[in-house]
């Protein structure tokens, strides 16, 4: 999904350092693409705790506020994209098996699908 169906990686990005500029912390956007992009937050936060001294004990309360803000993003932003649409109907029409891979939870997938209308 991430990059193809919806392109949902700076709104990640963003919603991660808006809950860490919270505690006084933030992720460059240099940091960001050499080290941190791609990973899951929970390995953010880890390496965040090694190499920026991040209380583990923030790692939690952390994550729910980057799900929280990612939410209002997608919320705002995600929208239906009619060659998207199309190419999966194709695809589905021509007998192909569709799936989804995506390194986001659950309910931020379902959110997005939802909106783009996939």
């Amino acid at each position: 999904m991430d990059g193809v169906l919806i392109d949902a990686k700076e709104w990640h990005y963003l919603s991660l350092n808006k809950a860490l500029k919270m505690f006084g912390y933030e992720i460059s956007r240099h940091d960001h693409l050499v080290t941190y992009d791609g990973l899951p937050t929970r390995e953010k936060l880890n390496k965040l705790s090694l190499q920026e001294g991040l209380p583990k004990s923030l790692h939690s309360f952390i994550n729910q506020l980057k799900q929280k803000f990612t939410m209002q993003i997608v919320n705002e932003r995600c929208a239906p994209t009619f060659a998207h649409q199309y190419a999966l109907s194709r695809l589905k029409k021509e007998g192909y098996s569709i799936a989804v891979a995506s390194n986001s939870i659950r309910a931020t997938i379902d959110a997005m699908m939802t909106k783009a209308q996939l």
